[in-house]
């Protein structure tokens, strides 16, 4: 009889386990990948004390040293500089790492723009035109939108507590990526406006 108890016990508390590990991360939960009419768009604003002009140069001094191309990423660079309306547009190309072992090495290449625009005190940091390229030395690979594979539509399962199968992994990594950037930036601005900053 106790043995039985113990066994049953055992059970639930190893189904209770699992649910508790199985929880959808907040980061990665429904609203967490924003769309405007329809479109993947991620947008952070940073306030920074400097004029518009101030805060453009200094955005597009990070955007020099984040997108740099090379033959292995040609899309990785500076699309469009803008001084007078004070915006600086980037096309992202890199690799997102979903799990790397000495056997085998799972990634995507992913695509994406990003727009910096600056205003008196104020940087808006807009990430859009999201694209996947998965398995690319597999027969051609696969080809993805994020508005086609990350949205709560489709990153998510029906209930919208845990992230799809496929497309799930695409949807942590991304979000993860994407606010990885936007703190990169916002510690660039911060650094910048630090130095500005007389000390008393």
């Amino acid at each position: 009889m106790k043995k039985r108890l113990f066994l049953t016990l055992l059970v639930a508390l190893t189904c209770m386990a699992n649910g508790w590990a199985q929880k959808l991360d907040p980061r990665y939960a429904p609203g967490a990948v924003p769309e405007e009419n329809g479109r993947v768009v991620f947008t952070h604003r940073i306030e920074a004390p400097l004029p518009a002009g101030e805060l453009y140069n200094v955005a597009l001094e990070w955007a020099n040293i984040q997108y740099k191309p090379d033959e292995e990423m040609p899309n990785h660079k500076i699309i469009a500089e803008n001084p007078e309306a004070c915006e600086v547009t980037a096309g992202g190309e890199e690799f997102i790492v979903f799990s790397s072992k000495a056997w085998s090495l799972d990634r995507t290449r992913v695509y994406y723009k990003i727009n910096l625009a600056a205003q008196e005190g104020v940087l808006t940091a807009r990430i859009f035109n999201i694209r996947y390229w998965y398995e690319e030395d597999r027969n051609g690979g696969f080809k993805y939108t994020a508005e086609e594979w990350i949205t709560d539509e489709k990153g998510l399962n029906k209930k919208k507590n845990k992230l799809a199968r496929m497309s799930g992994k695409f949807r942590a990594k991304t979000i993860d990526h994407v606010q990885q950037l936007f703190e990169d930036l916002e510690l660039y601005i911060s650094r910048k406006v630090m130095r500005k900053t007389p000390q008393n």
